[in-house]
């Protein structure tokens, strides 16, 4: 059974963390001080929704989604050492949090990753699926390596996705010009990578659900829309954070938005003001999934409030755009030097 998770526990959790050295202090010397504080109102957010009915995991899933560079700082001292941390739960009369650990099934863990194994992973049956879980799902393709061995396992399994890369070093092939080199550069950053965001959320999500649907054309009271991933018939229920979950059986709709900061701004008010539209109008619940990159946006507490305003919410899941740029381009100049 999930362990119950007390304002005792939280308090402590807190507390210890920032006694071992490890709270917000730190935290905001590697991440930035605007950031920071906006996790920190993310935890008490967490804390003030965990105390009743809540769990040590579904508290755990908050901070790893949404207040990561507080969560992990903490996190990782309750999964370690971290005495200081043991002494306060035990003294606040519960034992140290469980934090979900990583599934070797999906690809994760200290084994060596296989992406084939990764994309056909199943989740176990009859579980309530939580936010932690979901974060450990994807959190192996934030490793540079491994997010090149599935783009590989992608170009193998995927027509159209082998096509695009196809396409990609033909163009850089017959690019002889600097001009003509940038615009091989600004499509691979622009087309192909945001195939490889959609594909990454598809492959990620998929396992959850009884089938999966992409681009439907939607129609709302703003427009028309195209929904990017619709994910029909959840096969157990999920916790996807604060006040959103999807029931078993029911249907969730994602954007799938990667871009660097200045980028994702733009994006993301698109999102709110369109696309969670057409969510609602299929009578899903909504996800917007986007880069590691919304972290260092300036404005990253308006653009979530923004989302969160129009019935959906932010979720930082796929990998840095820098990193499926990078990515791309190591493959193609394998495959051009090859050649």
């Amino acid at each position: 059974m999930p362990e119950p998770i007390t304002m005792a526990t939280v308090a402590a959790v807190a507390e210890a963390g920032a006694a071992a050295g490890e709270g917000a202090a730190v935290a905001a010397s590697a991440s930035g001080t605007a950031e920071v504080g906006g996790q920190l109102a993310t935890v008490g957010e967490a804390a003030r929704t965990a105390s009743v009915g809540g769990t040590t995991e579904a508290f755990v899933g908050t901070l790893k989604m949404d207040a990561p560079a507080v969560g992990e700082t903490m996190l990782s001292r309750a999964e370690t050492s971290g005495p200081a941390l043991s002494e306060a739960l035990n003294g606040a009369g519960t034992e140290l949090p469980r934090v979900a650990k990583p599934l070797v099934e999906a690809g994760q863990g200290a084994g060596a990753f296989d992406a084939a194994r990764w994309s056909e992973w199943r989740p176990p049956t009859g579980d309530v699926v939580n936010p932690s879980q979901i974060a450990e799902r994807f959190r192996p393709l934030r490793d540079s390596p491994n997010l090149e061995a599935y783009v590989r396992n992608l170009e193998q399994r995927d027509g159209r996705f082998a096509q695009e890369l196809a396409r990609r070093q033909e163009q850089f092939g017959q690019a002889k010009t600097p001009a003509e080199l940038d615009g091989a550069l600004n499509t691979l950053s622009k087309s192909t990578a945001g195939k490889l965001g959609e594909a990454i959320a598809k492959d990620g999500w998929a396992p959850f659900f009884d089938k999966v649907e992409v681009q439907n054309v939607v129609t709302t009271d703003n427009g028309v829309t195209k929904v990017d991933l619709r994910l029909i018939g959840a096969r157990q229920p999920m916790i996807l954070g604060r006040g959103l979950s999807v029931e078993k059986g029911g249907n969730l709709s994602i954007e799938v938005k990667v871009g660097k900061p200045e980028s994702l701004v733009n994006q993301l008010r698109h999102a709110a003001n369109l696309q969670v539209l057409g969510h609602r109008a299929l009578g899903d619940k909504s996800l917007v999934m986007v880069s590691q990159d919304v972290y260092s946006m300036v404005a990253e507490r308006s653009a979530r409030d923004a989302v969160a305003g129009s019935g959906s919410r932010v979720v930082a899941l796929a990998p840095e755009k820098r990193m499926l740029d990078e990515s791309l381009l190591r493959i193609l100049r394998d495959r051009m030097e090859r050649a």
